[in-house]
């Protein structure tokens, strides 16, 4: 029961950051507003010599590619400013795109085994034993989810470019996400000032979850101690007679009998 109860509470904390995270991230990915977003704000217009517009319609597009589960081949064409039609991507800006969405698709399947494992631990923490456990569970996976993402905006703040190169070398085995800005206009769309600013947001929303489910789990731990346990009345001592017989209690003199 203890290596039990050492597994159930171990695997729900490391289950906690885990789902933070990976949800957060699932939300960026999946919300059209994101994309455009850095469209409109870095001008990508002006650095790809493609309109706003058609940006913005390939936008869909990507999103798309990246969030359904079976969206085919990315083929998107576009027409620039001179009005010449053509793929908005090279191939090698492809082929990265597909790694882009194995990866995607890997952290959507991580999010929910994560969320679901972190409730079915929760459940069972619940029915066999106190509440109390699952809000010192729930503060420690709190706690640590906060050391990650100090941890991870300590590396940030070192230097974003390496960290996002090193990133980058960790997630992929070949080199199709070394593009070029002047080139590549996957890139011009998305450049790296963007994803220093979406990663700063996603690591913000998360901290402020954890510091959230810190403060409920704290409360309650704070508010459901134990209270201190009533006093235990002792009995009255006997006094012992010979051979270990207690005697009896002897009544208290009455004053009224020496005085009549």
């Amino acid at each position: 029961m203890g290596l039990f109860r050492a597994l159930t509470i171990g695997l729900f904390i490391l289950a906690i950051p885990v789902a933070l995270i990976t949800t957060n991230i699932r939300v960026a990915v999946s919300e059209q507003r994101v994309y455009d977003y850095a469209v409109q704000t870095y001008d990508a217009a002006a650095a790809s010599g493609i309109s706003e517009a058609e940006l913005l319609r390939a936008n869909g597009e990507i999103k798309h590619y990246l969030t359904s589960e079976d969206p085919g081949s990315l083929s998107i064409k576009v027409r620039n400013s001179r009005g010449v039609n053509g793929p908005l991507f090279t191939v090698k800006e492809t082929a990265h795109m597909a790694d882009v969405r194995d990866l995607v698709q890997a952290l959507f399947i991580v999010q929910i085994i994560s969320i679901a494992a972190a409730l079915s631990l929760a459940v069972v923490m619940l029915v066999i034993w106190p509440p109390r456990a699952l809000a010192m569970a729930a503060l420690c996976g709190a706690l640590l989810t906060s050391g990650i993402l100090g941890g991870a905006a300590l590396v940030a703040a070192s230097g974003f470019d390496s960290a996002w190169t090193q990133l980058h070398q960790l997630a992929f085995s070949n080199d199709f996400w070394e593009l070029d800005p002047d080139t590549d206009h996957l890139i011009q769309m998305f450049p790296e000032a963007f994803w220093q600013k979406i990663t700063t947001l996603i690591v913000t929303a998360t901290l402020l979850e954890a510091v959230l489910t810190l403060g409920v789990s704290g409360s309650y731990l704070l508010l459901s101690r134990p209270r201190v346990s009533e006093r235990i009345s002792l009995p009255a001592p006997s006094v012992a007679g010979p051979a270990g017989h207690s005697r009896p209690k002897l009544a208290s003199p009455n004053p009224r009998h020496y005085f009549r």
